[in-house]
């Protein structure tokens, strides 16, 4: 677990979604590639060099955080497939900005416990 001074350091628009919903570097390439478009699974790995098994399991992830969203396309002769898009950056932002705050007051709340319990000097 790094320390929240390392994730000060560390921290910077490339680095928040791994700070904020766990996701590796290969994950976020993933979600920025869909930000401008709606692709399947099979341009994915094609586009990053990368084998559809593990764009299939980056996209798990990436749904399970709720980063991306999955849409049912149905071909006219029948059968469909899947594409995947990203939330907006911009949805994200404000979902993350909610999330810290209720943070900052757990925390301080913690904090504050931590000296009732521990004493101050």
């Amino acid at each position: 677990m790094r320390t929240i001074k390392d994730s000060i350091t560390s921290l910077n628009c490339e680095t928040i979604l791994e700070c904020f919903y766990g996701i590796n570097d290969s994950d976020a390439q993933i979600y920025r590639l869909l930000i401008k478009r709606n692709l399947k699974i099979e341009e994915i790995s094609q586009i990053l060099g990368r084998g559809e098994n593990s764009v299939y399991k980056s996209l798990q992830k990436l749904l399970i955080a709720g980063l991306v969203v999955r849409e049912k396309k149905v071909l006219p002769g029948g059968g469909y497939y899947y594409t995947y898009r990203s939330v907006s950056p911009g949805k994200l932002a404000e979902e993350m900005r909610r999330i810290m705050k209720e943070w900052c007051e757990k925390v301080a709340f913690t904090i504050n416990e931590f000296e009732e319990k521990f004493g101050g000097d």
